[in-house]
């Protein structure tokens, strides 16, 4: 699969040269000095929160630090040089202190002026290095930036506040011989390690360096059963698109665009964002580490970030005029609203942040919740971003209502009645089924006539008797008079699977608050009689049950001539 994501971005490659890969780079935190052949400075100061990529010199610096940079500290140019301490000890400076590649430049960090780990002889190790091992072609300019060095490094000073930043320098010279002289360092190092290397018919095959770990240490991706036990062997071209590939994603990874979608092109998105309708091809998510990072790799077939139509209903009516509005109530076609609506109705906003957080480091202190975010975040994230519908249908159902009921014992009403719509807008969605919003109208008012008849009248389904049971258990609850959480009472009909043992968890409550009930309390008898007097044919319906405890009382609403409460 990477052969064919290289093919691709090779083909961009050759049509944009390294516009494609420096357009997206980005500087590091740090002062970046240009040397002019006159001995003159140009000076760009770069910070975390202010990277301006408009000043004039951005760009003049970004294609000369991306060549010049070294591919990693292992691979640092050998600066090491012997010291004696005040102890007359021989100690070991300057290893891996310069982060450059070539003579035209000299890339540290500013904590490392005043440190001990640079003097003069380090700073002349790494001239001396880069001349006997890759030749420098323009000696007078090698003395020029030598003679410079010598003279003004080691007398420059920075705050102490901007010590882990990098002090950059660079000698005026044009794009082409920065290039040539990169590329002296580059085609050394590029592979994995050179006692890997093979020739074929003239050709050096080696081991790529980027996103593999195998050294001594790490043996772990040698192939035993071989005759060479390497992974994988490429030629010098493909090692070098390689490297320009992975230096492509590193940059999009630095800006937070770590998913990648390849098909004819390559494309990285910041997380909450996809490409427009359909696709089929590589999806990829990065990680920043000390390189860049391929967490997940994947073929995707037919996503589409348009979708069938998906409307959010409100079976359960909600008065907002008190309290804040999560989801919306509309229809669309665009899967970001549907993630944007699940992320904030369920999770409370958490989930679209923390797909792959840690998950000590997310930070949702419901605890139950947290739980079920974890468990299901994968399945909802490959919806969302690669189509895979299957794993969000299967478990929806059962942890949405664990959500619902979790809302509910914390207090939160309002919050679940908001759920609720969800869960029965998405439960619409993927299994079709009748219309909610019709039969939790068409239940309440018959329940409405029934309990305000001045004859008892009965049950007719197993729908009205469970939406009842939530109404009566609202309304026994409301009767509670302690301080405490009062919906938590509801816990035990939440948790009961047993229609016998539901009706004796109603019992209790109204034994525990019957109190407080009038004696001539119409609405409540009628409903209480009604429940007491049907058995039902079905396993409890916790839908219709939630349903009864979350819409508006029927006991406590005000209706026109019936004598009410």
């Amino acid at each position: 699969m990477l052969k064919d994501c290289l093919e691709v971005f090779k083909n961009m490659y050759d049509k944009e040269g390294e516009n494609l890969i420096v357009d997206s780079y980005s500087l590091v935190e740090g002062s970046y000095i240009l040397v002019k052949n006159n001995g003159e400075l140009d000076k760009l100061e770069i910070y975390k929160r202010d990277n301006d990529r408009s000043n004039k010199m951005y760009s003049y610096f970004a294609q000369r630090d991306y060549l010049s940079k070294y591919i990693d500290s292992n691979k640092a140019i050998n600066t090491t040089v012997t010291s004696i301490d005040k102890n007359g000890k021989e100690i070991k400076i300057g290893t891996k202190v310069v982060c450059s590649n070539n003579y035209l430049t000299f890339f540290i960090k500013k904590e490392n002026l005043t440190s001990g780990k640079i003097n003069e002889d380090v700073i002349k190790k790494y001239y001396d290095t880069i001349e006997s091992i890759y030749g420098v072609d323009n000696k007078e300019k090698l003395e020029f930036i030598k003679d410079w060095m010598r003279n003004n490094l080691l007398k420059m000073s920075y705050p102490e506040k901007e010590k882990s930043a990098y002090l950059k320098i660079f000698f005026e010279e044009d794009i082409e011989t920065y290039r040539n002289e990169s590329s002296k360092y580059i085609i050394s190092k590029i592979y994995n390690d050179a006692k890997y290397n093979v020739e074929i018919d003239n050709k050096i095959y080696g081991l790529p360096n980027d996103n593999m770990g195998l050294n001594s240490k790490k043996p772990y991706l040698e192939q035993k059963g071989r005759k060479n036990t390497m992974p994988y062997l490429i030629n010098e071209e493909e090692v070098l698109i390689q490297k320009k590939f992975f230096d492509f994603l590193m940059n999009n990874v630095a800006i937070n665009k770590r998913l990648v979608y390849i098909d004819e092109k390559v494309n990285c998105y910041e997380n909450g964002d996809r490409p427009k309708g359909k696709f089929t091809g590589y999806f990829m998510r990065l990680q920043k580490g000390k390189e860049v990072e391929i967490h997940d790799f994947d073929t995707v077939v037919s996503m589409n970030s348009k979708i069938r139509a998906f409307e959010v209903f409100k079976p359960i009516d909600i008065d907002y005029s008190k309290v804040k509005q999560v989801i919306e109530y509309k229809t669309t076609t665009d899967i970001k609203d549907v993630e944007v609506n699940i992320s904030n109705g369920f999770f409370n906003k958490f989930l679209h942040t923390n797909y792959f957080t840690d998950a000590k480091d997310i930070k949702l202190n419901e605890g139950k919740l947290k739980e079920i975010l974890i468990e299901n975040r994968e399945s909802l994230f490959n919806w969302f971003y690669k189509g895979n519908i299957n794993g969000v249908r299967s478990n929806l159902s059962k942890y949405s209502l664990k959500i619902i009921k979790g809302s509910i014992l914390n207090g939160y009403i309002t919050k679940a009645a908001e759920q609720y719509n969800l869960r029965y807008s998405l439960l619409n969605y993927f299994n079709g089924g009748s219309n909610m919003g019709d039969l939790l109208k068409d239940t309440k008012n018959a329940l409405r006539e029934k309990i305000n008849s001045k004859e008892t009248q009965s049950i007719q389904s197993d729908e009205e008797y469970y939406f009842a049971i939530g109404q009566v258990a609202n309304y026994l609850i409301s009767l509670n008079k302690s301080g405490n959480k009062t919906h938590s009472l509801l816990n035990p009909i939440l948790n009961t699977k047993n229609e016998i043992k539901l009706k004796e968890e109603i019992m209790k409550l109204f034994k525990k608050h019957n109190y407080a009930i009038k004696k001539d309390s119409k609405r409540f008898n009628n409903l209480y009689s009604m429940i007491l007097g049907y058995n039902p044919e079905n396993k409890i319906n916790e839908d219709l049950l939630l349903a009864g405890y979350l819409n508006s009382s029927l006991i406590y609403e005000k209706v026109e001539d019936k004598g009410n409460e």
